[in-house]
């Protein structure tokens, strides 16, 4: 397994940094992330090096805001930054390996996967897996909250309050969790359009799941008390391009919850089943 670190400009001229890890054998394919609400890239490390294992290259970024990558802490101004970003990778992926891409999107990068796949209709993914997307939280914001998270996007989009994430959500293995609250490169920041755009991109995303046209792996812990499972059955069954996976005594992270071995080679047989 090999890592060379990347840096690609965004179209707002951000620099959005990310790895590569190569497998050591000929490739069949590549696996792009998109990590969550809050984290970074390089907590997919473990599940890049499984990939690796199996023939995959694996490209992974830190989204605007977050990890090493410039932008305010939590913010986006726009959804659609985010999917130019996302963008900006696939044809990195593409140019550089012009391998099948699949995308890994997970939590808030689900969410942001989701809208482009729907918004953008590419035909240069050969598949998909959204894991535990944000399309609907497991507790509903009032409705006050989300009338002023309008109010302070019009005001001051950019500003940030603590996102209230708690880790004991992330996973039934508690040196996972307690890594995340020491790990530096994580913050607990979401500002007011960053929400508002994820809040409402996820509704608009329910509403046009039956405009899915790539071949898509659903994934979610059955017990993640952060976003809801109800989100992403609703997803799969407006769409008939996508098939579900709801995993038992697994919370937000199925990647890195006790089960991730076994969640993982139901990814792997997956992508080998549909995609080769």
């Amino acid at each position: 397994m090999q890592e060379q670190d990347i840096k690609l400009k965004s179209s707002d001229g951000l620099n959005l940094c990310g790895s590569v890890w190569f497998c050591d054998d000929q490739a069949i394919g590549t696996i792009l992330i998109i990590h969550g609400l809050g984290e970074h890239h390089r907590r997919y490390s473990k599940l890049a090096n499984k990939f690796n294992q199996k023939a995959f290259n694996v490209i992974a970024y830190d989204q605007r805001g977050h990890g090493i990558s410039d932008g305010k802490r939590g913010h986006s101004p726009t959804q659609d930054y985010l999917l130019d970003d996302l963008k900006l990778f696939i044809d990195y992926a593409n140019n550089q390996f012009k391998l099948p891409l699949v995308t890994y999107g997970h939590s808030f990068g689900g969410n942001v996967l989701c809208t482009y796949l729907l918004r953008r209709k590419p035909n240069d993914i050969s598949g998909a897996i959204i894991s535990s997307a944000w399309l609907r939280l497991a507790f509903e914001p009032p409705y006050f909250k989300v009338l002023l998270g309008k109010m302070m996007n019009f005001i001051w989009p950019s500003f940030t309050q603590n996102n209230e994430l708690n880790s004991e959500g992330l996973t039934y293995d508690e040196q996972i969790n307690n890594r995340y609250l020491n790990d530096d490169l994580v913050h607990g920041d979401i500002s007011a359009s960053l929400f508002l755009n994820a809040f409402e991109s996820a509704k608009w995303c329910l509403d046009n799941a039956h405009q899915l046209n790539i071949k898509s792996l659903i994934i979610h812990g059955e017990d993640d008390p952060i976003v809801s499972s109800k989100g992403s059955e609703l997803f799969h069954q407006n769409s008939s391009s996508s098939h579900i996976k709801i995993w038992s005594k697994t919370k937000h992270e199925p990647h890195n919850d006790l089960k991730s071995d076994e969640v993982f080679l139901y990814i792997f047989n997956w992508i080998k089943k549909e995609i080769f």
